[in-house]
């Protein structure tokens, strides 16, 4: 599409660099703009395209109703679409990593994640067929070694029996990549020395700095707490109609669920040891909005805002500057 908005040529080719490259250059125009909705391959798309365009542009494609939820679904039509509504500006851009190095770790920080999914998933499936057969084991010892034998040995078909060996052996191997993917994510995560700055934060620990890390990217990416919380599923979505609200208040279900589940975990840690700066914070929120989930979303967000300044501002963690004036005095009382 022209600045005139003008359809010039379609084409259809394969997603190969070669093939991407070859139709970049076919354009015949000095100054050439390129939109690409974000998907699996977006990223790699733009840095293949981007020596041979004057902009290359990743964007949501959730913001393109026009184009996903259109009724008539055409490569052809899509294509223009998206170039129509770059050209009006109506494209929502999508951050991309700028260091390959830090998109390589994220990489191994989804791998561990991964693994842990693989491993809990089999866990579930072995108590499950131990339940059907009528066998309720309790605790971990199920997953042990040793104790798998006593819960094996209540089984009375053999049939089944070798069934759930079966399950323990994909559950040994699940275990052993988890490992190796946990010292992968540990051993790349060196790299960056803000990591062992972020795991001083109390409950956060090593794999909680290494999530942030790898997720976050950049600091600098957000602007404001705000966009960090939206970022984290831990924004406020309020609808309304000609300034009236529409039902109750709600968190936004766009972002990354695995840092709320970070922030969750550093709550959880707090109230288990009930001591601390992070449940002293917890005490004050509770003591001003007098609700539990609200306070536990207020540590949450605090444990959020106080990783995001440390890093950004490379300054260590200072218990005295969690709290605001009013909850200092509460938690000192």
């Amino acid at each position: 599409m022209d600045e005139q908005g003008q359809r010039r040529q379609c084409w259809r080719f394969a997603t190969q660099e070669r093939a991407i490259i070859e139709h970049l250059k076919l354009i015949p125009a000095k100054t050439k703009y390129l939109a690409v909705e974000e998907c699996g391959l977006g990223r790699w798309i733009a840095q293949v395209a981007k020596p041979h365009v004057t902009e290359v542009v990743v964007c949501d494609p959730r913001h393109n109703s026009s184009i996903s939820r259109h009724h008539h679904k055409c490569d052809e039509e899509d294509s223009y679409g998206l170039a129509r509504l770059y050209r009006l500006g109506d494209l929502k851009a999508v951050w991309q990593p700028k260091d390959q190095s830090r998109a390589v770790f994220k990489c191994a920080v989804q791998s561990y994640l991964d693994a842990v999914q693989r491993q809990t998933a089999l866990k579930l499936q072995i108590k499950a067929h131990f339940r059907q057969w009528g066998v309720i084991p309790l605790g971990s010892s199920v997953y042990s070694r040793r104790g798998r034998e006593t819960y094996l040995n209540e089984l009375k078909e053999e049939g089944v029996r070798q069934q759930q060996r079966l399950l323990y052996e994909l559950l040994d191997g699940a275990l052993e990549n988890e490992s190796k993917a946990r010292r992968l994510m540990i051993q790349q995560g060196k790299h960056f020395a803000e990591i062992d700055l972020l795991q001083s934060v109390p409950g956060v620990g090593r794999i909680g700095a290494h999530l942030f890390c790898a997720y976050i990217q950049e600091p600098a990416r957000f602007e404001k707490p705000s966009q960090l919380y939206r970022y984290c599923r831990l924004g406020i979505r309020d609808r309304s109609s000609d300034n009236k609200p529409l039902g109750y208040q709600q968190l936004d279900r766009n972002g990354h669920g695995v840092l709320k589940a970070m922030t969750y975990r550093a709550w959880l840690v707090a109230m288990r040891l009930k001591k601390g700066p992070i449940y002293q914070f917890y005490l004050a929120s509770l003591k001003r909005s007098g609700n539990e989930v609200h306070a536990r979303l207020n540590t949450q967000r605090k444990v959020l805002i106080t990783l995001w300044t440390m890093w950004k501002n490379n300054a260590t963690f200072d218990s005295a500057k969690l709290f605001g004036t009013q909850a200092q005095l509460t938690a000192t009382a």
